[in-house]
């Protein structure tokens, strides 16, 4: 009985935290993927990203690995400076670079996916990746916990945008989950076979 106890515990931390880098994973995607949007709209940029456009399938793979390969070497350094006792720093830098990298890989991913695709591997990687993807957000939004941090993330969007009086885009999202919610209580999904 206590070891149900505690895997349950452990399962319920595990969801939450990974609940919470899945909303944090989709806002920060959106985000730095519309600020290199407008950042590639300065005119050498957007030169730049014409020619990425325009590569073959092979080159287009080789710039879509890019930000990653790039971004090794600093995260490095930053480990250095970690084990030099520089730990704040280190992990400053560490962030930092994974934030560039994730935007990086973002807006390449755009530029590149439609060409990316035609190559018979990719095309069944991402097809792999997304289904494995889709399967792990079902899991994860089935649970209570999920639901709750999502709403709390949309409660707290829509405070922050009412504030700003902007639209209210996230007041409206936030009313559509509640709704959603409420249809699941009362029509539970039967769980799919695995």
């Amino acid at each position: 009985m206590i070891a149900l106890r505690f895997k349950g515990s452990i399962a319920s931390w595990f969801v939450g935290a990974v609940s919470l880098v899945f909303l944090i994973e989709e806002w920060l995607w959106n985000r730095l993927k519309q600020a290199m949007a407008r950042l590639g709209r300065l005119p050498g940029l957007r030169r730049l990203e014409g020619w990425i456009i325009a590569l073959p399938p092979a080159l287009a793979a080789v710039v879509f690995l890019a930000p990653s390969t790039l971004i090794l070497p600093i995260k490095l350094f930053a480990v250095k400076m970690i084990a030099t006792g520089h730990i704040l720093s280190g992990a400053g830098v560490i962030l930092a670079a994974k934030l560039t990298a994730t935007a990086l890989f973002a807006r390449v991913y755009v530029l590149t996916h439609p060409t990316l695709m035609r190559l018979q591997w990719f095309a069944r990687l991402h097809a792999t990746v997304l289904r494995w993807r889709v399967r792990v957000h079902a899991q994860i939004e089935s649970r209570p916990l999920w639901r709750g941090l999502r709403r709390l993330a949309l409660r707290w969007r829509a405070a922050m945008e009412a504030r700003r009086g902007s639209t209210n885009r996230w007041a409206r999202r936030l009313r559509a989950a509640r709704r959603l919610d409420r249809i699941r209580r009362h029509h539970p999904a039967t769980p799919a076979a695995g």
